[in-house]
């Protein structure tokens, strides 16, 4: 809970009050809200080191039945541009489709990125469902998902 990151890419202390303030909520909030909280902290860009695996060993169960890959993809990705590096969507466009299906984002990206469909990186010893790109004159974070290969079978996995 030391940070957040800024649209500009700075990164921003949370203040000794901030940081009991989330606490707080954390400590009192029912375990049903729990990814509910996770998500709204994660699209305020707070990172809860932690809480995503809590979340996870809580609710084991929820992977094995999370989704229909395929459909979800063909889903995600219809009307989509393909670039050279598969397909690029923002953490919130992301979070709102999964929403928009009933799905923890959290999970799903879990889910894709141990099929080898959604590309990851390891930074300070965390891994991110994102990664950062050069876009127009700055840098920002997209996650990317792999295209299928050409006969229309399972997306490549990434080679890392």
């Amino acid at each position: 809970m030391e940070n957040q990151t800024t649209l500009a890419g700075e990164e921003k202390h949370l203040s000794v009050d901030e940081a009991i303030r989330i606490s707080k909520i954390i400590a009192t909030a029912p375990a049903a809200r729990m990814p509910m909280i996770a998500q709204v902290f994660s699209m305020a860009r707070v990172d809860l080191d932690g809480l995503e695996e809590l979340l996870e060993n809580e609710n084991p169960h929820s992977r094995s039945a999370l989704i229909d890959t395929e459909q979800f993809l063909s889903e995600l990705t219809q009307g989509r541009e393909r670039t050279e590096r598969g397909y690029l969507f923002t953490s919130e466009e992301f979070n709102l489709f999964c929403l928009s299906r009933d799905l923890q984002p959290l999970l799903v990206k879990k889910h894709l990125y141990q099929k080898g469909v959604l590309e990851g990186v390891t930074e300070c010893g965390k891994l991110r469902y994102s990664v950062s790109m050069r876009m127009g004159d700055g840098i920002q974070r997209r996650m990317v998902i792999a295209p299928s290969d050409e006969k229309g079978g399972k997306p490549h996995a990434w080679t890392k």
